[in-house]
């Protein structure tokens, strides 16, 4: 990522914008120092001071002031179409090679001042047209030794050591020109491959962060110091403070399990922040880089799913069962009304109608509890307020329940607590829980208490508990398996539906001795629900 934003600040474009600024630098020191050199040349009686003719020099040193101050005030006139040769590097080997020329020509030394102008106009042309910036100087060097008197029309007059002079100059004009031309080449192509490689890498950070937060699992990355590179929404769900770069103290046992094997992937259920996790980790070894992606999940949740899926065909065979079942004893029944018609005396009829028409209803009820099973998968989940429920149901059952009157007490910890659950799924499992307490308990004043508690940062505990004797060990295994009853009457589906139900809702429904009674878990509703 760093090496990504150290090609956004520096890119190509970005540095050739400044060279403009960097060359009317060079100008402006080139002009002072000149200046300032022929001052105290003249002022100090030097017989250097013939080097500068004033008025050719101070000529030409206003013109290239000029220069300067339109470069300052409009910057944008040297950065031209790339189509053409840079009209600000021609005119800087220009008055370069006029200075060389009134200074006394190619033995003055000051010809070396065009190399640098050289190179920038290669970086202005982006690396074009370096052989023809080379050959204008070489022109120009030849033009001011002609007029300076330093070639003639005939061979055997030419001055040897200006003609080494000119010969060491045009070649390191066309050196330092090709050598530009190569680097700005390189440099412009590294650039465009620093952009592709920076859009690769936006467009699949994109689809990354896409998947991940797609994913039910928390996933979350760290490094051997505990240290978070990455996660995704969900992660925040179970973990409200993480945050990239951040040390989190709660990975130390599984990166303590990781680095005792650290090629080997391993899954493990933890404790993490009062929730019984299940965590599987992968490890990541990218050249020096080590980290360890971690995919958490509720063991609630997991638990919920794998039921979930293990019911899934129970359900359709029960409803298709239930369906095939009904028309039979629709026929049974209207039978033995048929039978029970007209002959009220015989005392044998009546009570095989009797036992024929008990059966009957107990199994309409098995019917009616095998429906409700496959009514969890047309689930509406809504926040629900519990005390308001809890008064409209306490309500209902103790109409329903009279000698029930005064035998159920709540106890709420806490104020204004709701869960996130179908209404009538909720309103089905405490009608059997607490059918199920009713008949179970010693039916007085403290027959039934319901205890409704936070359980964690996310679900919601509702505890049904009675006075009764409680379940015997034997048959606690038993109490959610169906048609599984310990009375004559009973259909064996209460506790299953209920417990299905609760799992349509995300929830879980488990029976604790100690409390003699059972406990509903479901999850809270708060603003972060969608």
């Amino acid at each position: 990522m760093s090496v990504n934003r150290l090609f956004l600040k520096h890119d190509w474009e970005t540095l050739n914008e400044r060279i403009p600024g960097l060359i009317n630098i060079a100008r402006i020191a080139i002009v002072l120092s000149l200046l300032v050199f022929h001052l105290v040349s003249v002022y100090s009686g030097d017989e250097t001071k013939n080097l500068f003719p004033p008025l050719e020099f101070y000529t030409w040193a206003a013109i290239y002031a000029v220069l300067i101050l339109l470069s300052i005030f409009k910057p944008d006139w040297q950065l031209q179409s790339l189509d053409l040769p840079n009209a600000s590097a021609v005119v800087d080997i220009s008055m370069m090679l006029m200075l060389t020329f009134i200074t006394g020509g190619i033995d003055s030394g000051f010809g070396i001042l065009v190399l640098p102008f050289i190179a920038t106009s290669c970086l202005l042309s982006h690396g074009r047209y370096p052989m023809l910036y080379a050959s204008y100087a070489f022109l120009l060097i030849l033009l001011s030794m002609f007029l300076a008197g330093q070639i003639q029309f005939h061979p055997l007059e030419w001055d040897s050591r200006s003609i080494v002079s000119a010969a060491l100059l045009a070649g390191a004009c066309y050196l330092v020109a090709a050598l530009t031309a190569f680097s700005a080449t390189y440099l412009q192509a590294a650039t465009e491959s620093a952009e592709k490689h920076q859009l690769a890498y936006r467009r699949v950070s994109g689809l990354n962060r896409l998947v991940l937060n797609r994913v039910q699992e928390a996933v979350i990355v760290i490094d051997a110091s505990q240290r978070v590179w990455l996660f995704n929404r969900q992660a925040k769900t179970y973990f409200p403070g993480l945050e990239v770069d951040k040390q989190e103290t709660v990975f130390a046992e599984l990166v303590s399990r990781w680095q005792y094997q650290p090629d080997k992937n391993f899954e493990t259920d933890i404790h993490i922040f009062q929730h019984s996790m299940h965590v599987r980790a992968v490890p990541l070894i990218q050249e020096k880089t080590e980290l360890l992606m971690l995919f958490v999940r509720s063991l609630r949740e997991v638990a919920a799913e794998a039921l979930a899926t293990k019911l899934a065909s129970l359900g359709q065979l029960t409803a298709n069962l239930a369906h095939e079942i009904r028309n039979p004893m629709s026929a049974i029944r209207h039978a033995s009304d048929l039978l029970h018609d007209g002959d009220d005396a015989d005392a044998t009829k009546a009570k095989l109608h009797s036992i024929i028409d008990t059966n009957i209803q107990r199994i309409d009820k098995m019917l009616e509890d095998v429906s409700l099973i496959n009514k969890r998968d047309s689930v509406s989940r809504e926040p629900v307020n519990l005390m308001k429920f809890w008064l409209e149901f306490k309500q209902e059952f103790t109409l329903n329940n009279p000698d029930a009157v005064g035998c159920l007490r709540m106890n709420m910890d806490g104020s204004n607590l709701s869960v996130l659950a179908d209404p009538m799924h909720l309103q089905q499992i405490m009608w059997n829980l607490c059918n199920n307490a009713w008949r179970h308990s010693r039916q007085d004043q403290h027959a039934i208490t319901v205890l409704i508690r936070p359980s964690g940062r996310i679900h919601i505990s509702i505890v049904v508990a009675d006075n009764g004797t409680g379940v015997p060990p034997d048959v606690r295994n038993h109490l959610f398996e169906p048609f599984f009853t310990t009375e004559k009457q009973g259909t064996g589906l209460g506790l299953y539906v209920a417990r299905e139900l609760a799992h349509a809702n995300l929830g879980q429904l488990h029976y604790h001795p100690e409390m003699n009674g059972f406990e509903l878990i479901l999850p809270r509703e708060t603003d972060e629900q969608p």
